[in-house]
């Protein structure tokens, strides 16, 4: 009898171990489409609208945003925060994968305000773009929606704008703001 128990804990160490040793899933096909995204990104500049009840037209606002691949490439992850002068500050984080029964990008996100959204994502090869649709509510439970374009312009800037915004801090189509990519800070050695 402990011969078998030992025979079976080998054999099911071993294929643990081997397991284990399995290469990492290709990044999923569906979402190859945010690698011109992928990395740190930053707007840094007067607010080119006005927020009612925050802040006007002109306002000094810095966004920070990251993109990645995680879970073996099958979801990408957005991080973004917003600060405005005067030490207003919004952060969120979104999540992006592929829903293979409805056979399209989906996205969830989640703000720092207790907003909520889900929807879908869209690529267009050909504009170098994706467009986000979004329906969810704020953290007072008021409905919002919204749908925002992302086009590459260059290989360190993107365009965003929204094209529709309903609900929440801003209404209709916004002006569209330029992101240029942050490089990465070398890590200092011993660090």
């Amino acid at each position: 009898m402990k011969k078998i128990i030992f025979s079976f804990f080998v054999l099911a160490l071993s294929c643990g171990v081997s397991y284990g040793q399995e290469e990492p899933a290709a990044v999923s096909e569906q979402l190859k489409c945010f690698g011109p995204f992928l990395g740190n990104w930053q707007y840094e500049g007067p607010l080119p609208e006005d927020i009612e009840g925050m802040a006007e037209e002109g306002t000094r606002l810095v966004i920070q945003t990251s993109l990645k691949r995680i879970l073996n490439g099958s979801a990408v992850e957005r991080n973004w925060m917003i600060k405005l002068e005067g030490g207003a500050e919004f952060m969120g984080k979104s999540l992006s994968g592929w829903d293979a029964n409805e056979e399209k990008i989906v996205q969830g996100r989640m703000t720092s305000d207790g907003g909520i959204g889900l929807g879908s994502v869209t690529h267009d090869k050909a504009a170098k773009s994706l467009t986000i649709s979004l329906k969810g509510v704020d953290g007072e439970g008021k409905e919002t929606s919204s749908k925002v374009v992302m086009t590459k312009t260059g290989k360190d800037t993107y365009i965003w704008q929204a094209l529709e915004r309903n609900g929440g801090l801003a209404e209709g189509k916004s002006p569209p703001y330029e992101f240029k990519r942050v490089k990465r800070q070398a890590k200092k050695e011993g660090k």
